[in-house]
Formats: C-alpha cells, sequence, structure tokens
C-alpha cells in the first residue's frame, strides 16, 4: 500500500516529491525481492528500495515503544495491522493509505475529509504525538503554510508543549523543515505568526522575533529560494548582517549559504534612499559584488515601496552590458602599469585609482586611454586625484 504523503498529494492534485509503501513483509523479505536495496533503516522496519526513477522507502507496518529522545522510538514491534501502522502517524492527512491498482483507500482518520476542509489535524492526542517526534510542530506548521491549510484546534493549542522536545531535534533536522516552510509557503506571514504564537520561534531563531508580520508578508514577494526569503526574514527583523549569517550558521546551511546571506543584507543596507542609477549603481555593484547584488535588489524590491520594485531589472540590466566592476575586469593590470614604468606600491594605487575613474566613466576601460590617465594620476596636484606617496 502507498501510504503518507505520497497519497495525500496525489488526492490533492499534487505531483509526490517521492513515493512510501507500508507492507505486512518483514524488512528482510522486502530486501530479498529487489535487485538493489538499502538496508540501513532495517532494524527500524524501513528497506529503501532503489529504482531508476529514485529510492522507494518500503516499511513494514509495526508498532512503537516509548520515544526517548524526541525522535525514534526505543523499540519497534513489526505487525500485520495496517490499521494500527497508520495509527501511529503524525497527522490524519498523512494518516491514508491507498492501492492505486484497485483504487482501495483505507482512512481510519478521516485524513480525506480534512483534505477537503484544508485543516491539519493530530492523528490521536496532539500532545503525545509532538512529544514522541520533536520535529512535529514544526511539520505542522509547515504542512499548513505550503498546502495553504489552517492547523486543527486542538493540534494548534498543543503547539506551545512542544517547545522543550523540538529543542532535541538535531540542528540539520530543524534546518530541512524551515528550509520547506521558507521555499513552499503559501503565505509566510501566517506561519510566522504559529511559530511566534507558540514559542515555537526560541528553537528556531529568537532573534528573527521583532520582523513585523507586514514586513514578513513582502517576503512572498520573492523567489521560492529559502536562503533568500531567510536573508529577507533577517532583513524585516532589522539583524546586522553577521547575525542573519549566524541563522543559517546555527542551521547548518553551510559556508557558501552563510556568507551569501551575510552579502545579500549587507548589500541591502548600503542601499541608499533611493535607488542608484548610473555610476552610483556601478560604484554599489562594485562594492557589494553581482551575485550578492542581485539578492540585495529583490530584497529591496520587496520590502520596500515604489520605485524599488523596478530596482532588480535595472540590476540585471546594468549587469548584462559586462561593466567593469573590478580589477580583474580592468583592461590593465599591474605587469602593464610596470612595463610603462610604474613599480611598487604605487602600481597598487594608479590601479584602484584607474578602477574608481572607470566606474564612473566605463568609455575609460580601454589600454591606451588607461595608461595615459595613469600618467595623468601619477603626476596630479588636484586633491581628488593624488595618489600620494
Amino acid at each position: 500500500m502507498i501510504v503518507g504523503g505520497a497519497v495525500r498529494d496525489v488526492m490533492l492534485g499534487r505531483r509526490p516529491p517521492d513515493w512510501d509503501l507500508a507492507t505486512d513483509l518483514r524488512p528482510a523479505a522486502v530486501a530479498t525481492l529487489f535487485p538493489r536495496v538499502n538496508r540501513a533503516g532495517e532494524k527500524h522496519g524501513t528497506i529503501m528500495v532503489l529504482t531508476g526513477h529514485g529510492p522507494v522507502e518500503v516499511t513494514t507496518f509495526r508498532g512503537e515503544g516509548p520515544y526517548l529522545d524526541g525522535r525514534r522510538p526505543s523499540t519497534v514491534i513489526f505487525h500485520d495491522d495496517l490499521e494500527a501502522d497508520l495509527a501511529r502517524r503524525d497527522f490524519t492527512i498523512n494518516a491514508i493509505a491507498a492501492d492505486l491498482a484497485t483504487n482501495e483507500f483505507v482512512d481510519p482518520f478521516s485524513g480525506e475529509m480534512d483534505l477537503r476542509r484544508g485543516r491539519v489535524r493530530a492523528v490521536g492526542d496532539p500532545r503525545q504525538r509532538f512529544a514522541e517526534d520533536g520535529l512535529r510542530s514544526l511539520r505542522a506548521i509547515r504542512l499548513a503554510a505550503v498546502l495553504g491549510f489552517e492547523i486543527d484546534k486542538a493540534t494548534k493549542d498543543a503547539l506551545p508543549g512542544a517547545v522543550e522536545v523540538l529543542r532535541q531535534v538535531a540542528w540539520e533536522r530543524r534546518r530541512d523543515e524551515m528550509a520547506r516552510l521558507l521555499a513552499g509557503a503559501v503565505a509566510l506571514a501566517p506561519a510566522v505568526r504559529l511559530l511566534v504564537d507558540s514559542g515555537l520561534i526560541r528553537e528556531v531563531a529568537a532573534e528573527l522575533e521583532p520582523a513585523p508580520l507586514k514586513a514578513v508578508a513582502r517576503l512572498d514577494r520573492l523567489a521560492p529560494d529559502p536562503w533568500l526569503r531567510l536573508a529577507g526574514w533577517a532583513t524585516a527583523a532589522r539583524l546586522e548582517p553577521h547575525a542573519a549569517a549566524g541563522v543559517a550558521t546555527r542551521w547548518r546551511a553551510g559556508t557558501a549559504v552563510a556568507r551569501a546571506i551575510e552579502s545579500q543584507t549587507k548589500g541591502y543596507q548600503r542601499l541608499g534612499r533611493r535607488p542608484p542609477t548610473g555610476a552610483a549603481l556601478r560604484l554599489w555593484l562594485a562594492e557589494v559584488g553581482p551575485e550578492a547584488a542581485l539578492g540585495a535588489a529583490a530584497l529591496a524590491a520587496a520590502l520596500r515601496p515604489d520605485p524599488w520594485q523596478r530596482f532588480p531589472a535595472a540590476v540585471r540590466r546594468t549587469l548584462a552590458r559586462k561593466p567593469c566592476l573590478s580589477l580583474a575586469t580592468l583592461a590593465v593590470d599591474g605587469h602593464d602599469l610596470e612595463a610603462a614604468g610604474f613599480f611598487g606600491p604605487a602600481v597598487g594605487r594608479i590601479l584602484q585609482a584607474l578602477l574608481r575613474e572607470v566606474l564612473h566613466r566605463p568609455a575609460l576601460n580601454q589600454e591606451t586611454r588607461l595608461l595615459a590617465l595613469a600618467h595623468t594620476l601619477s603626476t596630479a596636484t588636484d586633491p581628488r586625484l593624488a595618489l600620494g606617496p
């Protein structure tokens, strides 16, 4: 039988990202049926079947002992009762089994009705479900956000009691749940309100709590990139760039993600009151860097009023012209200056001065013009141009 989120997605007309099967066969028997399997989860009843279309989890019907670590049951007992297996699942909309060959559905907890009503409801006592696995509280909010559902009152009321058990969950698991929420939410503000009202925000990123919901709602305008939206959330909360990057670091999102978020938020903060144009735009692009600038421009368009909505397009147009924004794209380099008679520390100072001039006047970026300008700058008496000793 197909179980879990795949059945839910099929019933909603969505394409399931993966497929899970449940069976009364014991794990060892399942493993013998397929040529390629991963048996890492066998003691918990799961055999990963490796297919040409991706992995498929096949799990034996099971009962579970007490959860002692907020993640996994202390014991697993295999049995032949499908409904008992469904009873251990988190939410009713995930506790439906289907045989698509016969169009037979097993739905002991009225999950189909909850799908029709747009409701996330725990199977049985929500306090018990949340105590078993600390991630289920976040998953409830994520499912509601991604599907555009409401959370059943009893399930919502149980969320604050899940704070302590969420604290036991590894940051990597919290990160995955939050990334899926940020990327897929129909509307972010209601999800953030639930995180704040329940207190779960303290076990996700307490520093993001001050973000006004009106500002968070504007983040729906951003592309469904979880890290760009995290940067936007941090910006709405007025975090300093290093603090914004700190959230990604705590979530174990990786050094590259943390650096990107820091650069994007820093680029946003270095924007003035109006969108820069011309030389000011090129100077900003040179300071921030093209990749971070695109993210910062998107944040500005989402969080600021007109005329900032047109700013990302202006940034893309400017970058498409491939302007010189760094020493690497300057038409001369240190060897050229040395050949022209410049030596020592003066070479670096002249290159920086040439880049500043090119940022203001892109047409100057030609070898002959820059070498002539280098001689002019090296002997200039105008304090705006003088290179100094």
